[in-house]
């Protein structure tokens, strides 16, 4: 695990210090590798600055109950009961504000698990929940491979089936891991993929079966731009199994605002921030949702057409995957790898850094096979367009580096 937070904290360090400017730095580093929406930048400042925003008063410079504010915390039930679908009103008391989803998921983990205990995880899964288990809380995060191609088990790609899902339990079991929890995310990041409600249940069910909670992370749940998709929110299902077993996580990437922290609990004027937002639901679905939505549509076609040319271009399978959720694509460069293997992966990565462009690659959400990488299309049309082009440059170079590798390969033998 260190040996692959390092080479994260190398790339974000790289980009920090020299970050892409349209007019200052324009040869700084793109980064399509971290899940930030930067397509309403100015239309969530131009929400945040007006006068309702600007508040404070003397409980706002003192210590904050510690669950949160309940100012914001009833405010974030009121939220969630209607953008989730709920059939009842969450009640203020079984909602907990922290300072980020993974806080809230290394809180979880310290809560439901003693240490050394295990969580099962399907894969590929969010990297910052490895990190929050297994440095903070101790808790071991048992990976659930599934597969990305059709199978005779395997009705869907990457599919989470039951019968896998039982297995890895047993396996954990015959190995002496103490398994308390089933960790799941809805829309799955990195996929943007959407499970169907009859799915959901079937999970659910297998955890009160097996006494375990389960933790949903719908981090993702409000940008489903594409209209021909349901998204069907876990607290939107009419009963859950196990209620009391059941935790799920939401936090503020869905508007964009990864560093306006839900609830920090250190600086009062960031929930009340919060609270006005959350509670403008006449801006959020007449102005915001749609304008986000669109956007989003608008960059994975874009990126999608891109990467269509790229293919006829070079003459390769580019094959990648959005479900019309999310941020994100997921994208299979194997025709670029020879060996298509973890150690021969680096060089690509490098590749795309020589270019002074940031992806996250496969490896790091401890998806069992070399060849995927994680790209974010959540990006203004300017910037998005600059780092296409520059994957494409770095598509060409490791295309002609393979060749030229097969060439020596050829002569030797």
């Amino acid at each position: 695990m260190s040996t692959f937070y390092y080479s994260n904290f190398q790339d974000d360090e790289a980009y920090q210090g020299d970050k892409y400017h349209t007019i200052l730095n324009s040869l700084g580093f793109l980064n399509l590798g971290n899940s930030e929406n930067r397509l309403c930048v100015d239309l969530m400042t131009e929400r945040l600055y007006p006068n309702d925003m600007n508040y404070m008063e003397e409980p706002l410079l003192q210590y904050p109950n510690w669950r949160g504010y309940p100012f914001l915390r009833a405010e974030e039930a009121r939220f969630l009961t209607y953008y989730c679908g709920s059939p009842s009103h969450l009640n203020l008391r079984n909602v907990v504000v922290l300072n980020s989803c993974c806080a809230v998921f290394s809180a979880l983990a310290m809560v439901l698990c003693d240490s050394e205990d295990a969580i099962l995880v399907p894969t590929p899964f969010h990297r910052g929940f490895l990190f929050s288990a297994q440095m903070y809380a101790q808790v071991e995060l048992i990976p659930i491979h599934v597969d990305s191609e059709i199978t005779n088990t395997n009705t869907q790609p990457f599919q989470l089936m039951m019968g896998r899902l039982e297995q890895a339990l047993l396996e954990a079991k015959t190995k002496s891991k103490k398994v308390k929890a089933l960790l799941l995310a809805n829309p799955q990041n990195a996929l943007g993929d959407v499970n169907v409600k009859e799915s959901w249940k079937e999970y659910l069910k297998f955890d009160k079966r097996n006494a375990r909670h389960v933790i949903i992370d719908e981090t993702y749940m409000l940008p489903v731009f594409d209209k021909t998709i349901i998204f069907h929110s876990v607290p939107s299902l009419e009963s859950l199994p196990d209620p009391n077993r059941t935790h799920v996580i939401w936090g503020s990437k869905d508007f964009g605002i990864t560093g306006f922290h839900v609830g920090v609990l250190g600086s009062g004027i960031t929930p009340y921030n919060l609270r006005r937002l959350l509670g403008d639901r006449d801006w959020i679905n007449r102005v915001y949702l749609p304008t986000n939505h669109s956007w989003l549509q608008e960059a994975y076609v874009y990126v999608s057409k891109r990467l269509r040319e790229l293919e006829e271009q070079y003459e390769f399978k580019i094959t990648f995957r959005s479900h019309g959720c999310g941020l994100y694509s997921w994208i299979n460069l194997k025709k670029l790898l020879e060996p298509c293997t973890f150690e021969e992966e680096p060089v690509l990565h490098c590749r795309f850094l020589d270019h002074k462009l940031i992806l996250s690659r496969g490896k790091s959400y401890m998806f069992k096979e070399s060849q995927w990488f994680h790209l974010i299309f959540a990006e203004n049309s300017q910037r998005l367009r600059e780092a296409m082009d520059r994957f494409g440059q770095a598509i060409e170079e490791q295309k002609q580096y393979w060749i030229e590798k097969m060439m020596e390969d050829a002569m030797r033998s």
